[in-house]
């Protein structure tokens, strides 16, 4: 049995690559879905193997609705099974629907339909609707798993904000299918690293900030795609009956400065872990756009930051070791604003850009400077210096927040 608001809120899906779910979760509104006026006359197949069904609008091609519940049947296939993720809950007649029509924006977008009043946490049936133009081949196997992982997450932490849905999925999708995603949406991630990881205004930077959740996913998980269904199980809300809202608490941020508690060093919390991923951005593919690239400073040399960084973002600064003399050091002076609270690394780059070491900037909690001295630097190429921004001093990151202050910095460069 399953229960439905009387309003139903008219759907705006966010503009962009693979936006499933956006005007669900859009600011945290609990807003419903339902089927596509006449949908009950279209072509429809079901699967064999899985509570599932493809319709297909008018016009469709029949060979594309089988290779759309084809698609399911693989992703719901490796979802569920190795990767050990909930099934979606569908329509009252016990199957998932997946509608496939015109006009869908960014090709996917997944609706809740009711949330299920026997079970205590939030429990959200769904709907998909695809994009019947979407190519096959990779891109409707993207979609097609895209879509089942929504529906699982609907089904088990609908309360999801939006950004950390969208990079969840998409992560999920990718470790479903022997597909990679666009690079447009990772070049984009990487293009504003001074950004929030999670950027509700953005759903192509949310879907390369899946970048994070697999490198989360790679360090920290006993096996694929574990931390993610691990946070969906550890975050249950319970939104009282008729709100307008999602439940804010607790958030998947919640679960990792938990569970990632000690994960780093007996003395490690989740700022430590957003530090790692800062300097693992800064050796990844795409690059991260760097906030300046200097030469050597033959004289002491003093940088502001050209955008302000957001907590979990960062900045990164290159130096380019020719013109050292032998012997030199290099000496590193960070300073920023009040109330935002700085983590800093200088790593130290071979001519094949691989990292030889990473020296953190040691610094106190509330503290707005740090200073290092790098030296044995003669086989270095190159540095970057890593500025991450690790949240506010008053209050922990809250994916839920949707705007977060930005806070500024200066640099100075000396050599010795």
């Amino acid at each position: 049995m399953t229960v439905r608001p009387a309003l139903f809120c008219v759907f705006a899906a966010l503009a962009g690559l693979g936006t499933p779910g956006a005007a669900w979760a859009q600011e945290g509104l609990l807003a419903y879905g339902s089927a596509p006026a006449g949908s009950d006359r279209w072509d429809k197949a079901c699967s064999q193997r899985h509570p599932a069904c493809v319709h297909g609008a008018p016009g469709t091609a029949p060979t594309m609705v089988l290779a759309t519940l084809s698609a399911v049947d693989r992703a719901w296939d490796t979802l569920t099974g190795a990767l050990a993720v909930p099934p979606p809950d569908g329509e009252p007649d016990g199957a998932w629907h997946v509608y496939l029509a015109d006009g869908i924006e960014g090709d996917l977008r997944v609706e809740p339909l009711s949330l299920d009043p026997r079970s205590r946490p939030d429990r959200a049936a769904s709907l998909a609707l695809l994009d019947r133009h979407i190519q096959p081949g990779c891109p409707l196997d993207l979609a097609a798993a895209r879509a089942v992982a929504f529906g699982s997450l609907l089904r088990a932490a609908p309360a999801t904000d939006v950004g950390s849905a969208r990079a969840e999925t998409q992560m999920l999708a990718r470790l479903a299918t022997p597909c990679e995603g666009p690079d447009a949406d990772l070049r984009a991630f990487q293009a504003n690293p001074e950004s929030a990881v999670l950027d509700p205004e953005s759903p192509l930077r949310d879907a390369g900030a899946s970048m994070f959740f697999d490198w989360l996913d790679r360090n920290f998980s006993r096996q694929p795609g574990a931390l993610v269904t691990g946070m969906w199980a550890l975050a249950p809300t319970r939104t009282p009956p008729g709100a307008p809202r999602w439940a804010g608490k607790p958030t998947g941020f919640d679960v990792l400065a938990s569970s990632l508690a000690g994960a780093l060093g007996s003395d490690s919390d989740l700022d430590d872990v957003f530090v790692q991923f800062g300097i693992a951005r800064a050796l990844a593919q795409p690059a991260a756009h760097l906030a300046w690239h200097v030469d050597w400073p033959a004289r002491p040399r003093r940088l502001a930051s050209p955008l302000a960084v957001s907590p979990t973002g960062a900045s990164y600064v290159m130096i380019d070791h020719v013109g050292a003399p032998p012997g030199a050091s290099l000496r590193v002076e960070a300073s920023w604003e009040d109330f935002g609270r700085m983590r800093w690394s200088v790593i130290k780059l071979d001519t094949a850009g691989h990292a030889i070491t990473v020296l953190p900037m040691t610094t106190t909690r509330l503290a707005t400077s740090a200073a290092l001295i790098v030296e044995l630097i003669d086989a270095v190429d190159r540095f970057i210096v890593v500025g991450v921004n690790v949240g506010s001093t008053e209050h922990p990151f809250d994916p839920n927040q949707g705007w977060w202050e930005p806070h500024g910095w200066l640099l100075t460069l000396q050599a010795g």
